[in-house]
């Protein structure tokens, strides 16, 4: 028997994309064939699945696409009070997948059959062949070809005499028309000859990432392998033409696993080229590193002096150094100044799995609703000088249970193209959160680069259900609306 790989996922793959095995056995005409696949916890003996699979019309390949699975197996991982890194286990899942197969016990015989000649069974049939049945067995025998020829020996039997070279079966000798005739034998009870593990594809990984039916065929993992000044940060954020006010946080996945023990920094560089590093003590094959004007975190000079935003800073930069070395792209974010007295932000879980964020410095309006389940009850009134009466307070219908219910329209600034199609994620996103800023004095902002007060998030759900993808040619002016709803009522006392 043999089992060869036709096609595997890459090392590292979405998990919302398809992550299909496909492999060719020499055995896949044989009766009842079917591949196992055996999915495990990677490195472990812990099965998370086992598929059976039929062979594929016209190629006989087994294939198999676990993606539905592994979805199953993560999730996300935030921590919205970290500066530095996080480690990300819940973003990733390491896998092994081991192929076998499985087909019905078969005995093929070639040589003529004869007649058997010693009592009680003589004059039954003898099928010559190097058999390991038993006397009583049940079997189904077929003939190649069919049974035409001999159709009394066509079906179920009974083994009558069980020998290492030859059996004897309940047929009449008599009924023979051609000795000649080949065949094979099967157990009555579909009994299945089973070989796991035959070959392994190990160490594997999925994210909790989806990309777009366009962009997954040229998926390529090696483009964030942290390598060289090529590779990317785990996200689709823009890695220019971005922009941030200074409330705002971002955290962008990086694959960490992909790189051996050693120094790991992120490096920052603002427009007056003051350079500062932070050291990254997160260990994990993905980790979360903390980008965002509002957490940046502690820094280290390299060169200039603190901090790395100064009231004049117009933009900086970051990537990941490992050993002294730039292992991704630089990505540069623009110091966005506009704010007005309160600002809202939104971070959100793009595409590849990191938090990205938008500042909503436009207009904003909050509305509600209240929700009110009643019911009319009885009114049990009172008796006063020989008549029924009631007192006016008594109440008829009753509120059981009161909700406020909130939605914010907010409205972003002036935005680039770039900005605008990230933005686009964010509307889809199924995690968002909704974070509310201050500042003390924002007309002075440009001269006093004061620090915004910020409360905790609190998830939010997008209501916003269409938007346009704005392109500059169409309109140089790109502005985006959204209306988001907060992810749990307010109850009301009573």
């Amino acid at each position: 028997m043999a089992i060869t790989q036709k096609a595997v996922p890459e090392v590292l793959t979405p998990a919302y994309n398809p992550v299909k095995y496909i492999y060719d056995s020499t055995n896949k005409n044989l009766l009842g064939f079917k591949y196992i696949f055996d999915i495990y916890l990677s490195g472990t003996t812990t099965k998370i699945a086992e598929y059976r699979v039929l062979p594929t019309y016209g190629t006989g390949y087994g294939e198999i696409d676990i993606s539905r699975l592994l979805q199953s197996k993560v999730s996300f991982d935030l921590n919205t009070t970290n500066t530095t890194s996080y480690v990300a286990p819940n973003s990733h899942y390491k896998y092994d997948v081991k192929v076998g197969e499985e087909y019905l016990t078969t005995t093929a015989w070639t040589a003529a059959m004869t007649q058997y000649l010693t009592a009680p069974y003589a004059g039954r049939v003898q099928i010559n062949v190097a058999n390991t049945f038993v006397v009583g067995d049940q079997i189904v025998i077929a003939q190649t070809g069919g049974g035409a020829i001999n159709p009394n020996l066509e079906g179920l039997f009974t083994v009558l005499v069980a020998n290492p070279a030859y059996i004897v079966v309940n047929s009449l000798w008599s009924l023979i028309v051609n000795a000649n005739k080949d065949g094979f034998i099967t157990y009555a009870d579909g009994r299945r000859t089973v070989t796991r593990d035959i070959i392994t594809k190990l160490d594997q990984y999925v994210f909790n990432g989806a990309l777009p039916w366009i962009e997954w065929p040229s998926w390529d993992w090696l483009d964030f392998n942290l390598s060289g000044v090529n590779d990317r940060f785990l996200s689709t954020i823009p890695s220019t033409n971005f922009s941030a006010t200074l409330s705002q946080d971002i955290w962008l996945n990086a694959i960490y696993g992909a790189l051996a023990p050693g120094t790991h920094r992120l490096v920052f560089e603002n427009d007056g080229g003051n350079v500062y590093s932070k050291s990254l003590l997160a260990s994990d094959h993905i980790t979360g590193n903390a980008v965002g004007p509002n957490n940046t975190g502690v820094l280290v000079p390299i060169s200039g002096i603190l901090p790395l935003i100064k009231p004049t800073t117009k933009y900086y930069t970051f990537y990941y150094q490992y050993n002294g070395t730039q292992v991704t792209q630089k990505y540069r974010v623009d110091i966005d100044r506009r704010v007005r007295e309160t600002e809202y932000s939104i971070i959100f879980l793009d595409r590849l799995g990191s938090w990205g964020s938008f500042a909503f410095t436009g207009r904003a309006y909050e509305n509600g609703s209240v929700t009110r389940e009643q019911y009319n009850m009885d009114v049990q009134g009172k008796i006063a000088s020989g008549e029924w009466t009631y007192d006016l307070t008594e109440r008829g219908y009753v509120n059981s249970y009161v909700s406020v219910d909130n939605t914010i329209d907010l409205n972003t600034n002036w935005m680039t193209e770039d900005m605008a199609e990230y933005f686009t994620e964010l509307i889809s996103s199924p995690y968002t959160y909704f974070k509310i800023s201050t500042y003390k004095d924002p007309e002075d902002f440009r001269s006093t680069c004061e620090e915004p007060t910020s409360t905790d998030y609190v998830s939010c759900n997008i209501v916003t259900s269409s938007f346009e993808k704005f392109k500059q040619r169409n309109k140089n002016l790109i502005k985006q609306s959204i209306t988001i709803k907060l992810a749990n009522n307010d109850l009301v006392n009573g």
